[in-house]
């Protein structure tokens, strides 16, 4: 059988891809979905592949230099690139690197991605169509990347039931390194990160280190070794701190996890732990080892669980959308001079905390670039009236928003938002359609919706009929106009539609709606 593998940094045209062809039908083991080129890389050491297909723009190995490496290595993998419609400068630099041919995401089709996989098993040499069987012995941490990526059940680790513990490592501050590191960060980073664990005496066979990204590293620490315990694993943990401060003069974060009970059933929420555990160091301080004796003070888990009533608010600092910040900066702030102190600084933890937690979706060094505050708790908790605590608050808010307004068009170039825009000003006609809007992206109406609603979080329908119930609900309190020339005003050329809809956003129907806010006009 010929291998396979699908290299994307967006989880949903992974999951695509790997659904849209029955691979072993046509020859072929499906390796691994990777999420850029730095995970490709380490499973390519383990197994090379013979068709590769890589998206061009990714974090930490983009494309273009993933190729590069495989060419390096003395591979030479049929490979197909992804490409969105505007990245044709890089396809032809891909060409020129050795890909073989090429595809737009948003003309990926069951049949098309069919052909190519066809047409890659016609081109590759007789020499490739087998694979050299697998070593016989593969190392714990192998099976850890692979579980990592769901391409392993956590079973294969060894005897999950006689516990476990994970420690996730974030690099604190690692941008002010990168500089002296240079281009090539596997070989001058994570490779010596990786040496010195790997040769510390407490690391055993039945023991696993992974690394994620520049950021992120993790160990997998087994508990079947005679004498192991949680705080033994601590310890090591702790050891493994100094050890890169002292030969690689890198700081970190460690998050620590382990399962209460059913240690095979709960890998993957003790992992989340472990990683969710290391952003305490935005509200307890940067370079500690943090597992739940923490949450006494505060608590992450159920701060990302109550993170819903923060969204509005998160989205609206990260898109930049003065109007909507100064909305619900109002909000907060006046519910941060009503409650009592102690409840207002529990709000101004929860909000900034969400906010800190979300930046790290867009970049996980951001809080430190921006040299954001990273004692909150003590900081807030310090804080003896509510007028300092809304300075505060308003301070740091300031500070962000600063950013995003500077940054905000490098974020989010791509055409989904360039459609969005296209219907916030076309959404009052009534014969606007879908195509019409997801036409401007350059997606295909169905992979629009999807792409929309994971960047914005809502569902372009949603999001449609939420504008037009906006509109309609300014013109029902300002104006006197009839409910089938509001309706006709916004978009809808059916009353009886629009009054369905108005209900099931609002939980009203417009003539109430009227009827309780027309005064506050007059």
């Amino acid at each position: 059988m010929l291998r396979a593998m699908i290299v994307d940094d967006e989880m949903m045209v992974r999951t695509a891809l790997e659904k849209m062809v029955d691979w072993q039908a046509e020859g072929f083991v499906l390796d691994g979905c990777y999420p850029n080129g730095k995970a490709a890389l380490d499973a390519l050491e383990r197994h090379p592949a013979d068709l590769i297909f890589t998206d061009i723009r990714m974090p930490v190995c983009d494309g273009l230099e993933l190729i590069d490496r495989v060419h390096a290595m003395g591979l030479s993998p049929y490979i197909v690139v992804l490409s969105a419609f505007d990245d044709f400068p890089q396809v032809k630099q891909a060409f020129k690197k050795g890909a073989a041919d090429y595809v737009l995401k948003q003309e990926v089709t069951s049949d098309k991605l069919l052909e190519l996989v066809r047409e890659a098993k016609e081109k590759l040499p007789p020499s490739q169509t087998e694979t050299a069987p697998a070593d016989s012995v593969t190392n714990v941490s192998t099976i850890f990347g692979d579980v990592f990526f769901h391409n392993a059940d956590p079973h294969a680790l060894g005897d999950l039931e006689q516990g476990y513990v994970i420690g996730c490592f974030f690099l604190d501050e690692i941008y002010r390194e990168l500089p002296r590191l240079g281009g090539d960060v596997h070989a001058t980073l994570t490779q010596p990160l990786t040496s010195l664990v790997m040769q510390m005496p407490q690391m055993k066979q039945t023991d696993g280190f992974y690394s994620l990204d520049v950021s992120r590293h993790f160990v997998f620490y087994s508990l079947t070794q005679p004498g192991r315990t949680v705080e033994k694993a601590r310890a090591f943990f702790a050891l493994v701190q100094k050890a890169w401060k002292n030969y690689m003069n890198i700081s970190c974060t460690v998050g620590l996890a382990f399962p209460h009970k059913r240690p095979a059933d709960v890998f993957y929420k003790v992992l989340e732990q472990a990683e969710t555990n290391t952003t305490l160091r935005y509200v307890l301080g940067p370079g500690r080892i943090y597992d739940e004796s923490y949450y006494t003070q505060f608590d992450p888990v159920t701060a990302l669980r109550q993170a819903k009533s923060c969204m509005p608010f998160i989205r609206a600092v990260m898109n930049a959308d003065f109007a909507g910040v100064e909305r619900y900066k109002n909000e907060l702030v006046g519910a941060m001079q009503d409650l009592p102190l102690a409840q207002g600084q529990s709000l101004a933890l929860l909000y900034l905390y969400n906010l800190y937690y979300e930046m790290g979706f867009y970049d996980m060094q951001i809080a430190y670039k921006l040299g954001l505050d990273h004692q909150l708790y003590a900081r807030i908790r310090g804080i003896e009236t509510q007028r300092d605590l809304v300075i505060y608050f308003t301070s740091a808010l300031r500070r962000i928003m600063e950013y995003f307004e500077s940054n905000y068009d490098q974020r989010f170039p791509d055409s989904v938002l360039k459609a969005k825009r296209y219907l916030e000003d076309n959404y009052m006609r009534a014969e606007l359609s879908l195509k019409e809007v997801s036409d401007h992206s350059g997606y295909n109406e169905k992979y629009f919706c999807t792409l929309f609603k994971k960047r914005f979080e809502v569902s372009y329908s949603d999001y449609l009929n939420q504008l037009r119930v906006g509109a309609a609900k300014d013109l029902l309190e300002k104006s006197d106009m009839r409910m089938y020339q509001i309706a006709d005003a916004v978009g809808y050329n059916n009353v009886e539609h629009f009054m369905r809809v108005f209900k099931k956003v609002t939980g009203t129907t417009p003539k109430q709606y009227r009827k309780e806010n027309v005064k506050k006009y007059q």
